[in-house]
């Protein structure tokens, strides 16, 4: 059964079946209409044949809202047997489960799932999701699968950077736990306890329940998704990519899912060609996804050095934003490693108090304005743009006093105020990290630890550091080393010059 996300793609389509069919890889189609009318539900479901375009079976309901579960399972029960499919016992009995009795509560439950499942992992699509979940749970706080979908909008809110309070992880869990007690033999449930686990950075227990999910929910693309991504924490390459390639199976429509799972991975094994490919399925169904554009366009800057397509997808962009996030991030990014500081300090003006804030970086504006002074070489400049940098982050700290995010960037800043001895101790912290058992983020935190000993002149740890991840798996590349002005204290060294020959035609990780 193919995923949502690729169904819904052809909504109102005036394709034939038979292209549909083969752009799916499906051997039958379903169509129907849905009319609401007052009270009263009509409906009207056909199954297709798409080699003859024939009836294979047909059904008109027309029933009260109060039915619409009960035409549901009749539909679903009625397509199995035309096409001859077998359904195990979990299955009938997912068939018949009536998720609540509460037609409004279902209906606000649908308005949340469709700014859940929207793609680009937006932070106004959850919150929104958020509300009409809560709507939906106060007219039935019995509403099992609601409450699944609220852990999961709360644990994206906390995990993509949005919120990352402790307190908004444990709202995702309290929820969870809130559907496991009420439906334990649900498989949403179970998927849910899963990624509260993968929240919790507990991948392998995330990976138990997630593997349980997908004996119940074997067609669902994303259950396959989310085991690829916990495979992916735990470096297991192999089972992540292959778990990618039977969620593109099920939903080979899902753009996410090619440009994350798909070209993220291809990309930090350093298999940048296969990285390319997936970004580019990705952007052939989503062509206004920036995400993808931002990542194949870094890809091409990690394999080929290659500045222009990163100059092309930013040129593109709005010039202002709500929010200092990413975009702005890569344009500081890009105009410090075009060695452009004036442009740098033009872009960081616009902004009274700029921090660059996304899931793998907290960085203070300030932090770049010291660069670019730096580039300028005017000290007194850089300095005190350091000392500011600091003061934001020691504040932070304050908050989130375990966040590696505000270790990484305190370093770079005690680097650059000349405190060797402090700087390497945030690195010594950034090591410590809970995060660092991490697979997918290590390469993130051993660069960061690389870049400050860079930073404060400790060539011997840096060079130790760096080795590993120009060998892979990482996001660290030879043209990235070259490029960026943050490695010149100790550009001029042997070993990183040795470095820098040694892995200039990069392999695949292993």
């Amino acid at each position: 059964v193919m995923g949502r996300t690729s169904v819904m793609a052809y909504a109102g389509t005036t394709k034939p079946v038979q292209e549909i069919a083969n752009e799916l890889g499906v051997g039958s189609i379903v169509e129907g209409s849905v009319q609401v009318i007052g009270d009263r539900l009509r409906v009207n479901v056909q199954l297709l044949d798409p080699e003859t375009g024939a009836h294979v079976w047909a059904e008109s309901y027309d029933r009260t809202l109060d039915d619409a579960f009960a035409i549901q399972g009749e539909v679903a029960q009625q397509v199995v047997t035309a096409v001859g499919a077998v359904v195990t016992g979990a299955e009938s009995n997912a068939l018949a489960a009536v998720p609540t009795h509460n037609a409004e509560a279902y209906r606000l439950y649908l308005q949340g799932e469709e700014y859940r499942r929207r793609q680009g992992y937006e932070r106004q699509n959850y919150e929104i999701a958020q509300d009409f979940y809560e709507r939906a749970l106060a007219l039935d706080s019995t509403f099992a699968i609601a409450y699944t979908s609220l852990a999961e909008v709360h644990g994206l809110l906390h995990w993509f950077g949005y919120d990352p309070s402790p307190a908004r992880l444990g709202r995702a869990r309290a929820a969870a736990e809130a559907a496991q007690k009420l439906a334990p033999e649900l498989p949403q449930t179970r998927r849910a306890m899963g990624r509260v686990y993968y929240w919790e950075r507990d991948f392998a227990r995330a990976l138990q329940e997630l593997a349980a999910t997908a004996e119940g929910l074997p067609g669902s693309a994303g259950v396959w998704e989310a085991i690829g991504a916990a495979h992916r924490r735990l470096g297991q390459w192999d089972q992540a990519l292959a778990a990618y390639e039977k969620a593109t199976t099920l939903n080979p429509r899902a753009a996410d899912v090619f440009a994350d799972l798909g070209g993220e991975t291809f990309m930090y094994l350093h298999r940048y060609g296969e990285a390319i490919g997936a970004l580019n399925r990705a952007l052939g169904l989503a062509p206004d996804r920036w995400g993808a554009q931002l990542t194949r366009a870094r890809t091409y800057l990690w394999w080929q050095g290659e500045l222009d397509t990163l100059r092309h997808v930013l040129a593109d962009g709005p010039e202002s934003f709500a929010e200092f996030g990413p975009r702005a991030l890569w344009r500081a990014r890009l105009a410090l490693w075009e060695r452009k500081p004036d442009t740098v300090l033009a872009l960081l003006a616009r902004r009274e108090v700029v921090m660059f804030e996304t899931q793998e970086y907290y960085e203070p504006g300030l932090l770049y304005a010291a660069w670019a002074h730096q580039l300028r070489h005017d000290r007194v400049a850089a300095a005190a743009a350091f000392t500011g940098a600091l003061a934001q982050l020691d504040s932070a700290l304050r908050e989130l006093p375990d966040d590696w995010r505000f270790h990484a960037s305190r370093g770079l800043a005690l680097a650059g105020l000349g405190r060797q001895a402090d700087a390497a101790d945030q690195a010594q912290l950034i090591e410590e990290s809970v995060v660092y058992a991490d697979r997918l983020l290590r390469g993130r935190l051993s660069e960061s630890r690389a870049m400050i000993f860079a930073q404060a002149g400790l060539a011997d740890e840096a060079v130790v550091e760096l080795e590993p991840l120009l060998a892979g798996p990482s996001f660290t590349s030879v043209h990235m080393l070259r490029l960026d002005p943050r490695w010149d204290p100790i550009r001029d060294d042997p070993r990183f010059q040795a470095l820098l020959v040694k892995y200039a035609n990069p392999e695949p990780a292993q």
